[in-house]
């Protein structure tokens, strides 16, 4: 089958069955929130709440969620379930590249590493063994740093994780507080990557990137503020993992016709398409591409470029 070709008339017919069945990847993934919302309502058997068309930032966001369907998937049990309902969604949209995140707390509250490995290697084999699967390990930007430093040997000694990340805010602490982290996992060879630069300005990507040596950035959307920055990216081969839904629901995006993936693309920055969190903003990977094009912002043969990047791991 060509894969090209196919996509390419899927985005023009708006075939999403076509779209499902293409290779693609989910790089910017928050587990515990990278389910569909039909599946966790099949499986506990009640109906969610549809997102609004825009939250007032992450507050709301995180007020939303935590009223709207955390309350009935919570604790360890809860967690879990989301967890198995994002492999089973990478399954669904054929995502042969995925990259999930997972924080310390999360691996403690089902039992540790060895508890924690287990069930997500199961999930993978059970869903989607085909599916090229990098775990990431996320920390939350306002941790205590020093020990987090500390206890991260506990969790990538084993070699399961491929990335680490820092999420949960930007311009919390400056970029140089996170050294610690960043020089522990270029010890365990770990893709260092960082949620920078949707709420932030351009400069902040370029100096989380320049500062901590990232190779990719989650978000990273007002790069396109700044010419410089943008070849800053482009010659140093830093790919932004962008997530147009979250980014316009969140209000960091105007909207989608106009949105920052159109001039980061076409001044040679590599970016990918993702979900962020999918059980919250309910557009999942094939929806991204389909919306995109519907907008105008990007043809379909420059989304079809975009989605082979995202079938490329670059740092092996």
């Amino acid at each position: 089958m060509n894969n090209k070709k196919v996509f390419c008339e899927a985005l023009t017919e708006g075939n999403t069955e076509k779209l499902l069945k293409i290779p693609k990847s989910d790089l910017h993934n928050h587990s515990v929130k990278g389910c569909r919302r039909k599946w966790l309502e099949e499986r506990l058997n009640l109906s969610f709440p549809e997102p609004p068309e825009k939250f007032d930032g992450l507050e709301g966001m995180q007020k939303w969620f935590s009223s709207s369907i955390k309350p009935y998937c919570t604790g360890k049990d809860g967690i879990i379930l989301r967890w198995e309902g994002a492999f089973a969604e990478a399954k669904r949209n054929n995502i042969v590249r995925l990259c999930m995140n997972f924080g310390p707390d999360e691996i403690e509250l089902v039992g540790g590493m060895d508890s924690f490995t287990d069930l997500i290697t199961g999930f993978h084999k059970q869903y989607c063994p085909g599916t090229r699967f990098e775990p990431e390990l996320t920390y939350i930007s306002a941790c205590d740093i020093d020990h987090e430093t500390g206890m991260m040997d506990k969790y990538v000694s084993s070699g399961f994780f491929r990335s680490i990340d820092v999420c949960g805010g930007e311009n919390i602490k400056p970029f140089e507080a996170f050294l610690p982290l960043y020089r522990k996992a270029e010890r365990y060879h770990l893709i260092k990557k960082m949620h920078v630069g949707e709420s932030g300005s351009a400069e902040d990507v370029r100096r989380a990137a320049d500062i901590l040596g990232l190779n990719e950035v989650h978000h990273g959307i007002h790069a396109r503020q700044s010419v410089e920055v943008m070849r800053f990216l482009a010659d140093n081969g830093v790919i932004l993992n962008v997530c147009p839904s979250s980014n316009v629901m969140l209000g960091y995006a105007e909207d989608y016709k106009d949105h920052p993936i159109k001039v980061l693309y076409e001044n040679g920055v590599k970016v990918t398409i993702n979900t962020d969190d999918l059980l919250i903003f309910d557009s999942s990977v094939e929806n991204e591409y389909l919306t995109l094009y519907n907008a105008g912002t990007l043809s379909a043969e420059e989304l079809n470029e975009i989605r082979i990047n995202g079938l490329k791991g670059k740092y092996e």
